[in-house]
């Protein structure tokens, strides 16, 4: 039996989630759901944010453990791949390819700067050929499907946490693979294209009497390149809803809303060693069905202008409160 085990060196990586507080006291504001309601549009905008970049990470994380297997992977040069610490305090378990088709990510601990940590598992179970045989994650139109149980995110600087239960496909169009950031093999007129299906169910640690949990599905069409010397991550939505197309999330927002998203503008984002993803750098997305429908525009500064360089600031909202428009910036 082979298994991995990453616990890489440290990075610093940004502080990526704004969630809600421990199961020790519940959050305290207070929603009215009025026009120019800053409060509300701010949790709801930070969720679809946060959720989703916290399912991009993990799923990010499951393409690169294939690249340990050949079998899995179908890279020749398996097992003496480096993930650089992108994946801190995880088990990779690739005995079970063989005889069931899977690898596991078994999470126990802080993640690579040690901001974060992390527990519970995410499954990559691996289709089959004709003839039995383990379909390569690099091949052109390969499928796995990636099973999240427990999957749970802490900050620890305020103990604030998520955790997910949920399945997700993914189709790799291009061919190829995701591995260690220097080493991908990329040059300026190449990129990985990968389709994204998931149905995700997550709560937060503010449930005390009651755990409530929202469904979310994603839809997502995702492009990694180097039109530099930076691997970027870009994210457009993959599905229509109500004659929106660029869909990119839709479900239940935690004020009861069904709502979904359409990407407007690409979302970017960079991977480099230290990190698997970054914060937004641009993008631009507009968030319906939700009692005052926002636009959410990624990579500004603190005046909310677009940053071109450099590290943003944060991200601006803005929808029609009392007969004009409301803006609010919310840092990352």
């Amino acid at each position: 039996m082979r298994i991995h085990k990453i616990c890489l060196a440290l990075f610093v990586v940004p502080l990526l989630l704004l969630l809600l507080p421990t199961s020790c006291s519940k959050t305290e504001y207070t929603i009215i759901k009025t026009t120019a309601d800053s409060a509300t549009q701010i949790i709801t905008s930070g969720d679809e944010m946060n959720i989703n970049y916290e399912f991009d990470q993990a799923v990010n994380e499951a393409l690169l453990a294939t690249s340990l297997s050949r079998i899995a992977g179908g890279d020749s040069l398996a097992g003496s791949v480096d993930l650089f610490g992108t994946i801190s305090q995880v088990t990779i378990d690739t005995s079970h390819i063989n005889d069931s088709a899977q690898i596991r990510l078994s999470y126990f601990g802080k993640n690579a700067d040690q901001t974060k940590g992390r527990t519970g598992d995410i499954t990559v179970h691996f289709t089959r050929d004709n003839n039995g045989k383990i379909i390569p994650w690099k091949t052109p139109g390969a499928t796995i499907t990636l099973t999240f149980t427990q999957y749970e995110v802490v900050i620890l600087a305020n103990n604030k946490s998520l955790w997910m239960n949920g399945t997700a496909t993914i189709t790799n169009l291009s061919g190829g693979l995701l591995k260690k950031p220097s080493g991908i093999g990329l040059h300026s007129s190449d990129s990985l294209q990968d389709r994204v299906k998931g149905n995700i169910t997550f709560t937060y640690n503010d449930n005390v009497t009651l755990i409530q949990t929202w469904t979310w599905n994603m839809y997502q069409l995702r492009t990694f390149s180097m039109p530099t010397t930076t691997l970027t991550s870009t994210i457009i939505g993959d599905t229509t809803v109500n004659t929106s197309t660029g869909v990119s999330t839709s479900g239940t927002t935690r004020f009861g809303y069904v709502f979904y998203t359409q990407i407007l503008s690409p979302v970017v984002q960079s991977i480099s060693s230290s990190y698997l993803l970054s914060n937004p750098l641009s993008g631009e997305k507009a968030i319906h069905g939700i009692q005052e429908p926002m636009q959410v525009d990624y990579g500004v500064d603190a005046n909310g202008n677009a940053v071109l360089s450099g590290t943003p600031y944060g991200y601006k909202i803005s929808w029609i409160g009392n007969g004009g428009q409301a803006v609010t910036v919310v840092k990352y």
